[in-house]
């Protein structure tokens, strides 16, 4: 009797410790290097950036997309299949340079990894032209957020941060020109049709997903 209560203390107190750990807070720097360009649009255009995942990966968007058509539709379809770690509104896309301090930021993030869900990390930009989204782009920034209760992982670990430029971003939808200025730019696009690069990208996802299946088979 004792060792069975004792027990069930023990497994308690580690499940609390765990759940802390998950929800572990650190202090991470995140950047916007890559100027930012809607097609045919003008210097003073504004975008909204999220840092985040999407719950099912890259491979939902071809799996779980049926009906979106469009920016705006997209846009909503993100929102509901995603997790967000940061958001970075009113960003004027013409005006990031390296020397600004306007587009590079730090402050307390809470992890958003989770052990159920995809973790890789994407960066989510969208333009409005009124109370309609009229673009969106998406980036594949090529690591995963990690477990916080690994500390030496990153992000969220002892070095913390996130870069938005078009020499590390794979574009999903959208471009990144990599050869334009010195960090590069980045394009939103008003139909959400996959980039060249992204297909293989994708190609890719679904064929480590099938390999998976067969090994579990």
């Amino acid at each position: 009797m004792n060792k069975k209560t004792n027990y069930l203390t023990v497994s308690i107190a580690f499940a609390m410790m765990a759940s802390s750990a998950f929800a572990q807070q650190t202090d991470v720097t995140y950047n916007l290097l890559s100027k930012i360009n809607r097609p045919s649009g003008s210097a003073g255009d504004v975008f909204n950036i999220s840092f985040g995942s999407l719950n099912g990966g890259l491979l939902s968007l071809a799996n779980n997309k049926s009906g979106v058509d469009g920016a705006a539709a997209f846009f909503s379809w993100y929102g509901s299949n995603s997790r967000t770690l940061v958001s970075w509104n009113g960003v004027v896309g013409a005006d990031i340079t390296p020397e600004s301090d306007n587009y590079y930021r730090q402050g307390l993030l809470t992890s958003i990894w989770s052990n159920t869900q995809d973790n890789q990390a994407l960066a989510f930009v969208s333009y409005s032209n009124g109370s309609s989204v009229d673009s969106i782009a998406l980036f594949d920034l090529g690591f995963q957020w990690a477990n916080p209760a690994d500390t030496g992982s990153f992000p969220f670990g002892a070095y913390d941060a996130i870069d938005l430029y078009a020499g590390q971003a794979t574009a999903i939808y959208g471009t990144a020109d990599a050869s334009a200025g010195t960090y590069g730019t980045l394009t939103t696009s008003s139909v959400p049709e996959p980039s060249s690069a992204s297909l293989l990208l994708l190609g890719g996802v679904a064929l480590a997903a099938v390999r998976r299946f067969r090994k579990n088979v």
